[in-house]
């Protein structure tokens, strides 16, 4: 898990393994231990628990216990826990770096929020009916925890491991399980947009569809007023760099602002403008409504035709048609 965390889902960072550095009230060493401990791109925790056979009937038990424990955690718990973990390793990184290696793997602002909402995953040969049962309802009732399948086989002389989503399938995720989870949930909302939009800078990036230096032009849409939206016009009537960015082949921060040329992701740079036009948070913005081709300037080695009719088109457009298409 910890040499290929992508088993756990899209962008997870190995924050710490096997961590036991619990203690209660009165400062009382715990006994349990943590498998593996991952920090997704949305900013949230994923809670993994490790099985070699059959997992136990209350496996997912212990999922929750950990998952209870680690949502106290912040950025100052988790950054030394992952500075303990790698020291383990033989990497030296103080503090400081470690804190910003959390908080460059998140897309967009860090959210206390979204770190209270872990996602659990049990890893095991086979789930007993006790275990899928009490997940299947669990997961009804909001949390979110996913069973793997792992199994073993020897290939010439190498031994292979193969991994299986066995629950929610993208099918039961999609349409039961996803509604009930964001149904008047301002963090889970939160949680929601940011996927969208890691999604959707996947496919695109995946698909290669455009080339890296595409210009593209801030449209504000999602997650803001008219009012707001003219408060940004006028910001960027002051310095016209602030409305494009140049596009990198980058699922991380895909965006190279013009304004400082930094780099973000397209929720990340949302944000950042939103805060510094109002002073205020953003709450749940899918950034990549926001960026439209600018179809002006045409990339080399590109037919000038079949980029004009990108005009107008926002990169979470772009990827739903890819997906819509099978260009994957």
């Amino acid at each position: 898990m910890i040499a290929h965390p992508q088993v756990l889902g899209e962008s997870v960072l190995v924050v710490t393994a096997e961590y036991d550095r619990w203690a209660d009230t009165d400062g009382v060493p715990a006994r349990d231990r943590l498998d593996v401990l991952g920090l997704d791109a949305t900013g949230r925790l994923v809670v993994v628990e490790l099985k070699r056979g059959t997992a136990d009937r209350d496996v997912h038990l212990q999922a929750i216990t950990y998952a209870a424990l680690v949502s106290r955690f912040d950025l100052g718990t988790l950054a030394q826990a992952h500075r303990d973990f790698l020291s383990r390793r033989g990497q030296d990184l103080d503090i400081d770096a470690c804190t910003q290696r959390l908080l460059d793997h998140v897309d967009g602002e860090w959210s206390p929020e979204l770190l209270q909402r872990p996602r659990q995953v049990i890893i095991a040969a086979d789930f007993p009916k006790q275990v899928t049962h009490s997940v299947v309802w669990l997961s009804e009732m909001s949390l979110d925890i996913d069973l793997i399948q792992v199994g073993l086989w020897k290939v010439e002389g190498h031994l292979v491991a193969g991994f299986t989503k066995v629950y929610p399938t993208p099918e039961v995720e999609e349409f039961t399980l996803a509604p009930a989870r964001v149904e008047g949930e301002a963090a889970a909302k939160k949680l929601q947009e940011r996927s969208r939009s890691r999604n959707a800078v996947h496919v695109l990036v995946d698909a290669g569809l455009l080339p890296d230096g595409t210009r593209l032009l801030m449209r504000p849409r999602h997650g803001v007023t008219d009012a707001i939206r003219n408060d940004i016009h006028s910001w960027v009537a002051e310095d016209t760099r602030r409305a494009t960015a140049t596009w990198a082949n980058n699922t991380a921060k895909p965006l190279v602002w013009d304004a400082d040329g930094a780099s973000y992701s397209p929720t990340g740079l949302a944000n950042h403008i939103f805060t510094g036009v109002t002073g205020r948070t953003a709450d749940g913005i899918q950034g990549t409504t926001w960026w439209d081709v600018d179809t002006a300037h045409v990339p080399a080695d590109v037919d000038p035709e079949e980029w004009a009719k990108l005009a107008d088109t926002d990169l979470t457009w772009l990827a739903r048609q890819l997906i819509g298409t099978g260009k994957r």
